[in-house]
């Protein structure tokens, strides 16, 4: 029997008031500036909300992200070739444009054994919103 997880009820999906979790006030007020400059469609695209949920987790990666992901969608590989990201930026940067629908090879073992806790929390917080969407933020 194949499992289909469409049809999984709402017991499954993460507690609206205690998900997405945000790193500080500035992530949220951050992410919620660049899903309001979304169209309606993007502002419910599970993958639009996951790399900005992302992009505005640090403010640096939020500077260096930004230039490449809005209405027009997320143009990571402009952005790797132009910008010079650190090791952990890098990976998470790479992670979002996964989650975003393009082919990167990531490796969960190594972002488990490199990536700092808040870019870590935040990957795991991405990939939730990734599967479920957001709720009330």
């Amino acid at each position: 029997m194949s499992h289909d997880p469409s049809n999984e009820n709402d017991k499954n999906r993460p507690e609206s008031n205690r998900f997405p979790q945000f790193l500080s006030d500035t992530h949220y007020e951050l992410f919620q500036l660049v899903v309001d400059q979304l169209n309606s469609s993007q502002q419910k695209s599970h993958e639009y909300l996951a790399v900005a949920f992302i992009a505005t987790s640090d403010s640096e990666l939020y500077e260096k992200m930004r230039p490449y992901f809005g209405a027009d969608g997320f143009n990571s590989p402009e952005m790797f070739e132009e910008m010079d990201l650190s090791t952990g930026y890098l990976k998470i940067a790479r992670a979002a444009g996964n989650l975003f629908g393009q082919d990167y090879e990531i490796s969960l073992a190594d972002f488990a054994n490199s990536l700092d806790h808040d870019l870590f929390h935040t990957l795991l917080q991405a990939m939730k919103i990734r599967k479920y969407g957001v709720a009330n933020t």
